[in-house]
């Protein structure tokens, strides 16, 4: 456990130097690491195996493909909604399994992992690069996406009774999962208040943050069952080993790739709209 909080916290802090205070290069270069040593970790899922060569080149094109869409702006809303969707249909058909009782099965493949792998950073670099708050707008997606982690677990140690998904995440609880949710929410709020000038981010005012941070905390919790549910139907526990206390890196960002989408959808959506409205 010591490794563990030791490693979060580390990671954490070097994460907001990154997104705050460091040039825009550092960020998306951080970005295209991170998703190509992910992708290093997804090609391990797959059942069929690959090999060390195939593995290398498609983290390199994972990265690549990143970055030209980062900087193909009308690349932008299609790839951010299109994500979205794929992420909420296969958390529904986890869930589903779930509660039909049947074994959960999502087996990896290189097309499923361009789709859930890319989007995400994008949205993440797009909204730092063109946004007046977007180092901001970064941050406080990352802190809900924390938040819910954070809070799940503490309450799901403290009050946990219910499994939710005890086939592919037995540690697991209804209790924890909706804690973490209401957590990241308030979260989302202080956050809100605190950082942002006149109490808007842009054109988004407080009711709408609200409904942004609620489809951003349960979109942490399905991206977290999903991987979950890949790991399993390749008989693994963790993605990886590269990470201390935690696993692999896709272990550690698998809700941020599911949430960032949803969020970006909202920005760039909300910033279309002002600009056809005036």
């Amino acid at each position: 456990m010591k490794t563990r909080i030791a490693t979060a916290t580390v990671l954490a802090a070097f994460t907001v130097a990154v997104i705050l205070w460091l040039p825009s290069t550092v960020f998306i270069g951080f970005l295209a690491a991170v998703s190509a040593l992910a992708a290093w970790e997804w090609c391990r899922l797959i059942p069929s195996g690959l090999s060390p060569l195939v593995r290398g080149g498609y983290s390199v094109g994972v990265a690549a493909l990143l970055l030209g869409s980062a900087l193909y702006e009308p690349s932008w809303v299609p790839l951010t909604i299109g994500a979205s969707m794929v992420w909420l249909v296969l958390g529904i058909s986890v869930l589903f399994q779930i509660y039909r009782q049947s074994k959960v099965q999502i087996h990896s493949s290189l097309l499923l992992g361009l789709i859930l792998l890319v989007p995400g950073p994008v949205a993440l670099i797009a909204i730092q690069q063109s946004l007046d708050q977007g180092r901001f707008l970064v941050l406080m997606s990352c802190v809900v996406v924390w938040g819910t982690d954070t809070f799940a677990y503490a309450v799901g140690k403290r009050f946990g009774r219910r499994k939710l998904a005890p086939s592919i995440s037995p540690g697991k609880t209804l209790e924890g999962t909706l804690g973490g949710i209401v957590g990241a929410i308030g979260t989302g709020i202080i956050f809100f208040f605190v950082l942002m000038e006149n109490n808007k981010v842009g054109v988004i005012g407080f009711g709408l943050w609200c409904l942004i941070t609620t489809s951003v905390a349960v979109m942490a919790v399905i991206g977290d069952l999903v991987e979950s549910a890949v790991k399993r139907s390749a008989n693994q526990k963790d993605s990886g080993t590269l990470v201390p206390g935690h696993g692999g890196v896709l272990d550690r960002v698998d809700s941020l790739l599911c949430a960032a989408p949803i969020f970006g959808s909202w920005i760039f959506l909300c910033e279309l709209g002002a600009t056809v409205a005036s």
